[in-house]
């Protein structure tokens, strides 16, 4: 697979329960009930849950991109254990016929619950099991921990402006296939500067607030082929 330099940048999503924004274009299929709303670079979840399982949705971007810059933002903190974020690198599973794989990067705007994990998903096929169908009886999905879902893995929750409490995730692919990525707190000029910079990368992160960085291969490095850069 070759590395597409196009980075995707400001991207918004609002909501008050999980939504997940892929960034690979494939496999746009599981929101049943319409959750998510929205075109463009916004996105809104308004969607009340009244069954006794998950329900999961995202929606994928129309082009693949090496990274992406991500404004995730909750309405209320009041929204229980749900997660809202961003999946990555969502693809077909070559070894496992009709699943699929992704990253994903979770986050809960209280620091009551856990509130922030980072793991890699592979032969996902049935999105809406529980934690991806980890458990499932059959053909179960793989999860790799990058960070664990624990109360010690929590992540600071940023101050509400003007109601909303904002995040904001990076992410880029690196040359060796691994990923950095970041989970930072930015004001609205901070962002228009990190936009507009000529290097897109994870030295720019040290001019800003970080809450989380890291790079994916740290937990399953063996798993990476190396991407070639495109002429």
């Amino acid at each position: 697979m070759k590395m597409v330099k196009k980075l995707l940048l400001g991207l918004v999503a609002v909501a008050t329960v999980l939504a997940l924004v892929s960034c690979d274009g494939l496999l746009n299929k599981d929101d049943d009930a319409g959750a998510i709303k929205g075109s463009g670079k916004k996105y809104k979840v308004s969607y009340k849950n009244e069954t006794e399982v998950a329900y999961r949705a995202y929606k994928a971007t129309t082009l693949k991109h090496a990274g992406g810059l991500v404004k995730v933002s909750f309405d209320s903190n009041n929204v229980g254990t749900s997660k809202m974020g961003i999946i990555f690198d969502l693809k077909d599973d070559d070894a496992n016929e009709g699943a699929r794989e992704f990253y994903i990067i979770g986050l809960n705007p209280s620091s009551s619950v856990k509130n922030f994990y980072v793991s890699k998903f592979t032969n996902v096929t049935d999105i809406q099991a529980y934690n991806f169908g980890t458990e499932l009886k059959t053909n179960k999905a793989k999860e790799v921990e990058i960070v664990a879902l624990n109360m010690n893995n929590n992540i600071t929750v940023p101050a509400a402006v003007d109601g909303k409490i904002s995040f904001y995730v990076y992410y880029k692919l690196m040359s060796d296939g691994s990923f950095d990525w970041a989970v930072l707190d930015l004001t609205d000029d901070q962002m228009a500067d990190f936009k507009g910079s000529t290097k897109f990368n994870k030295a720019k992160l040290k001019n800003y607030t970080v809450l989380k960085s890291g790079n994916t291969k740290a937990k399953a490095g063996a798993e990476y082929p190396a991407y070639e850069a495109k002429k």
